[in-house]
């Protein structure tokens, strides 16, 4: 199941008003304990076929300048951190990837893959309350990151929600009674770092959107106006 900013992307949509779509050079995927490979192989050997290759605890595959990483989450309650082997690769630990798995959508995607020829597939991607939950935690959780792109994506995912942002802001106030395991410290984030617009969320999502200082100006109070709609204030 896709998780991060590609995510992000599939379950946004695109206009040419409002903030710039999810840009991303990695794949997050959420996996369970019980994740394998198919019948013939495993996960790591069957991205090896694709000339994806180990480096760290990741996997990249690069395309001259350009890498193109992949990474795992999995969780393991009632461990909040760490890492964990699933099937021969290591995934991170992360509260809120059950949920995610729980109750993702599937997504028509089209394009090339990577001996260039045309695809049409299925793919499976966090809902929107869910992504959320993760999103808040990959900036500020316990093993939050605070990467301005977090920060960005948890603006971009409310404002071009699908649905529109009401909806998203619905979905994410409703993981609390959903059992989302990773709800909690996704609230914390919220009231540490995104109720106005000098804490450290919308400072850092400014820094990731192009443009002026007007614009990052714009990016920050919209970024604190987001995480008071998610917290209900």
């Amino acid at each position: 199941m896709l998780v991060g900013g590609l995510a992000v992307h599939y379950r946004t949509k695109r206009t040419v008003v409002g903030p710039p779509g999810a840009v991303t050079m990695d794949v997050d995927f959420g996996i369970s304990l019980t994740a394998s490979g198919d019948q013939y192989g495993t996960i790591k050997s069957d991205l090896a076929g694709l000339d994806f290759k180990p480096e760290g605890n990741r996997l990249v595959r690069k395309y001259g300048a350009l890498n193109l990483y992949l990474d795992f989450l999995t969780e393991d309650p009632p461990s909040l951190t760490g890492a964990r082997m699933v099937d021969d690769v290591v995934a991170s630990v992360i509260p809120g990837v059950n949920r995610a798995l729980s109750c993702c959508r599937e997504v028509n995607v089209k394009g090339l893959d990577l001996y260039g020829a045309e695809q049409e597939c299925k793919v499976a991607v966090a809902d929107i309350g869910p992504l959320l939950v993760l999103k808040l935690n990959a900036f500020g959780g316990s093993t939050g990151r605070r990467l301005p792109k977090d920060a960005y994506d948890v603006l971009l995912a409310v404002t071009g929600f699908v649905a529109g942002p009401a909806a998203a802001v619905a979905a994410f106030q409703a993981e609390a009674k959903a059992g989302n395991t990773g709800f909690e410290f996704a609230v914390k984030s919220l009231q540490n770092d995104f109720t106005n617009a000098g804490q450290d969320g919308p400072i850092r999502a400014a820094e990731f959107h192009p443009g002026n200082a007007g614009n990052r100006d714009r990016v920050r109070e919209d970024v604190a106006t987001v995480g008071r709609m998610l917290l209900g204030i």
